[in-house]
């Protein structure tokens, strides 16, 4: 397979970010330049995702995600574990790399897969209206998304302020949704049975950050810590929803770089 698009900004120690389910790099944008001060920034889409392709005849699966990002790592060229942060679907990868090596430290937003016994039915459906929605804004249905309350309702499931975000930006956020609906149907149908598990081996720092107003990976649901190791520190998004890269731009880079800067020799159980 050939090399996946990217966005690539900045030098320094590599920083690689994963989007969710039915986004693509694009999602980083809000965060991008921020986080190009300090660090050589790599947002990459997916295969089936954004403009990287799906493969002929996928066998979707948690293994076949993790060899593919294992390619691309190797394309880019990475000789050892890299700083990786991930948004929903990127952060249970981020977790899965840590625990294969892949990864020098996670920090995981909103991360999929920390729930008890598959994924919560609620969040299966909200899924099928994701997709239902992006089907009716193809071709001239798009200009919908011109009507700021139309706009504003479609994107208030995934973030908290829509009205941060440009006409442009929601646009082509729906656009990326329905472009990947072949990828994120697969995504969907093998993780609804799945959880993230054995996890609290991983040996490298660990953040996880929740906004407040996430409406798809609820509290007490889907924000299970019992599969993560005891070192992972806990953040709080104030304000913030799913998809917090536009809701506050500097709170997300901050906690991505703080996160990717500790020292693995600093960690303490139960910090």
């Amino acid at each position: 397979m050939s090399a996946w698009n990217r966005i690539d900004r900045g030098d320094g120690r590599p920083l690689v970010l994963l989007h969710g389910a039915g986004g693509s790099a694009r999602n980083w944008l809000p965060v991008v330049e921020r986080l190009a001060e300090r660090r050589r920034v790599i947002a990459l889409d997916f295969p089936g995702f954004g403009r990287t392709p799906l493969p002929d005849r996928v066998d979707f699966s948690m293994d076949w995600a993790m060899e593919q990002l294992a390619g691309e790592f190797e394309r880019l060229g990475f000789d050892g574990p890299v700083d990786v942060a991930g948004n929903s679907m990127g952060g249970w990868f981020a977790l899965e790399a840590a625990k294969r090596g892949m990864a020098r430290s996670v920090v995981a937003i909103a991360p999929a897969g920390l729930w008890t016994d598959g994924m919560p039915p609620l969040l299966f459906a909200q899924f099928q209206a994701l997709l239902l929605g992006g089907m009716l804004t193809r071709g001239p249905g798009i200009g919908w998304m011109a009507v700021p309350l139309i706009r504003h309702t479609g994107l208030s499931l995934v973030v908290r302020h829509p009205e941060r975000m440009s006409r442009r930006e929601g646009m082509l956020m729906v656009r990326d949704l329905d472009r990947s609906r072949v990828a994120l149907r697969l995504a969907v149908r093998h993780a609804r049975p799945l959880r993230f598990e054995d996890g609290r081996e991983i040996d490298v720092p660990v953040t996880v950050a929740f906004g407040t107003h996430d409406r798809m990976l609820t509290r007490g649901v889907s924000q299970l810590r019992e599969e993560l190791p005891a070192h992972t520190r806990w953040v709080t998004l104030p304000g913030c929803g799913h998809v917090p890269m536009s809701d506050d731009p500097a709170l997300v880079a901050r906690t991505i770089l703080d996160g990717s800067g500790i020292a693995r020799s600093t960690l303490e159980v139960g910090a």
